[in-house]
């Protein structure tokens, strides 16, 4: 069970480490392929340096873009062939999930987006 002491000491050792990095090792852990949207939020928080911030937020946009396409073709896939509760739980999440990620969509994904939306309803 995580405490609240101990979250907040996580946070700060985090905060520490991200700001004792060189510039060279933070774009190899932006560019790693596994590193958490949670993590590129938390180098963007602690980090001055342009280069670092601007790598980062591309990053960010990427993986959502990457997600928005997921649920979108999981909503297309099921078209309108989803009966039964466990797809349409499965599809209101995937809704749930373009929601979430609508305000930093591009303005194409923001399009299709609501395009999903409106037929949802």
């Amino acid at each position: 069970m995580s405490s609240i002491l101990y979250d907040q000491l996580q946070s700060a050792a985090l905060r520490q480490y991200i700001k004792q990095l060189s510039t060279k090792k933070l774009q190899h852990l932006i560019k790693n392929p596994d590193i958490s949207e949670a993590d590129l939020k938390l180098i963007l928080k602690n980090t001055e340096n342009e280069t670092i911030k601007q790598l980062a937020t591309e990053k960010l946009q990427h993986l959502n873009s990457q997600a928005i396409q997921e649920s979108l073709n999981f909503i297309h896939k099921l078209g309108d062939n989803w009966k039964g509760w466990a797809t349409s739980i499965a599809r209101g999440q995937s809704i749930n999930e373009l929601k979430y990620r609508y305000k930093n969509a591009s303005p194409d994904e923001k399009a299709k987006i609501r395009d999903i939306l409106h037929n949802a309803n």
